[in-house]
């Protein structure tokens, strides 16, 4: 086609000497009215629907080994639930994403950082932080902004007693912790006789052994000893030399990882030797049993969960074994009970979310109120004060290395070994 030929297309007359630059101004600014026109006409792209989660965990600092199987459990359901889609709401699938931050195991810092992600990162949906004494004071910060947080390891009694509406917990609290503990030993023949009580002077421990204390009295034990040691003890030996002089059938302590570690260490160098030994926590920790070997033989804990548990969500269709095996997979680790109590925390709000969209957070804490679940971690419904109200606790014993449920019977592994062998 000649040159007159196409210019002959878009124009009547073949353009004159000069007006070459005049012909390509009116075709750049045909070719921006033609996009404001497609702009104009066609909806806006929508973005992916994704619906992000807040948490301040302790993934360092003295209670990083439970908060990072904290945050494990919390992708767990992240990675499960995108691999399908995300979460059916009202016709749509919203991908989940988790915002996490590191509070170095310290109240005041993760107070601190749920504040950021309520008023900076503009956080709708919180779970909770790992500890009791982590917990507390971040609550007060959720209920400030009234916004839902979920809390998963947070199991002091007084945390829910504060008349808050936006804080739930999928665990059982610290109250009774030793109830099923204390109940098993009540039913031995020969039945033990007396108890002593050992903790950390901070609000999980404490309360863990004045529920023990309580519950001792109400089954007819006799409490020979009970005392608190401060943050920090790096000798317990003066406590257990105490403890060592009242001989007691049972011996309950309650602290972290480490010191639960010290105390069975120095217990044995010290001779002290009661028939029945049992931490609030610990036993099923990992580094626990590989750092006192032979010494963790026959120790108690109880648990929150099992793999063994004869429960199964509605979410994924996953048992709890089914829960443990995909864990352990996608991680590298047996479970205990941190993970699936995590999972557990989204599967509260994936239920309420459903219900209700996205929008309305005043009717997504209604609709969590209103909890009423079977998941791979156990019943879930909550009371008034946001207790979960139906989910019993287990018992285990280190027995060849490993843990294994020796009460309640249904579940049980294996039978309780007492007395110890070689107790006074």
């Amino acid at each position: 086609m000649s040159e007159g030929g196409f210019f002959m297309l878009i124009g009547k007359n073949k353009p004159q000497k000069g007006s070459w630059d005049c012909f390509f101004d009116r075709s750049i600014l045909c070719v921006l009215l033609f996009l404001a026109l497609l702009l104009f006409i066609s909806p806006p792209v929508q973005a992916d629907n994704v619906i992000r989660f807040g948490a301040s965990l302790s993934l360092t600092g003295r209670m990083a080994t439970e908060g990072r199987r904290v945050r494990d459990g919390y992708d767990f359901y992240m990675k499960h639930i995108n691999a399908r889609g995300g979460i059916p709401i009202k016709g749509e699938k919203y991908r989940v994403e988790i915002v996490y931050y590191d509070d170095e195991s310290d109240p005041k810092t993760a107070t601190r950082l749920v504040e950021k992600l309520i008023v900076e990162d503009k956080i709708k949906f919180l779970l909770g932080p790992y500890s009791s004494s982590c917990t507390f004071p971040a609550s007060t910060i959720a209920e400030k902004y009234e916004i839902p947080m979920v809390a998963a390891h947070g199991a002091a009694t007084n945390i829910f007693e504060r008349g808050y509406k936006y804080l739930f917990a999928t665990l059982n609290t610290v109250d009774q912790y030793t109830g099923n503990i204390l109940k098993m030993a009540a039913e031995l023949t020969p039945r033990p006789k007396t108890l002593a009580l050992i903790n950390e002077n901070v609000l999980f421990p404490q309360q863990g052994m004045d529920g023990a204390e309580q519950q001792g009295k109400e089954l007819g034990f006799d409490l020979v000893y009970k005392q608190k040691y401060p943050t920090g003890t790096k000798d317990l030996s003066s406590m257990l030399a105490a403890v060592r002089d009242k001989k007691p059938d049972i011996l309950l302590a309650g602290g972290y990882t480490a010191d639960m570690i010290l105390l069975v260490k120095q217990a044995k160098e010290m001779g002290l030797k009661p028939k029945m030994f049992g931490f609030l926590l610990g036993p099923t920790l990992p580094g626990f049993v590989e750092s006192l070997k032979q010494e963790a033989e026959y120790l108690l804990e109880p648990i929150q969960w099992s793999s063994n548990m004869p429960w199964k969500d509605d979410v994924f269709g996953y048992s709890a074994a089914e829960f443990s095996r995909l864990f352990e997979k996608d991680f590298g680790y047996k479970p205990d009970y941190h993970p699936p109590q995590s999972a557990a925390a989204l599967l509260v709000y994936h239920h309420a979310l459903q219900k209700t969209g996205v929008s309305d957070l005043r009717k997504v804490r209604d609709a969590i109120a209103q909890t009423n679940i079977m998941t791979f971690y156990g019943p879930i419904r909550f009371n008034e004060k946001g207790m979960n109200i139906v989910k019993g606790m287990a018992v285990i014993q280190i027995q060849n290395g490993k843990p294994l449920v020796v009460y309640p019977k249904g579940p049980a592994e294996a039978k309780l070994v007492y007395p110890i062998p070689g107790s006074l």
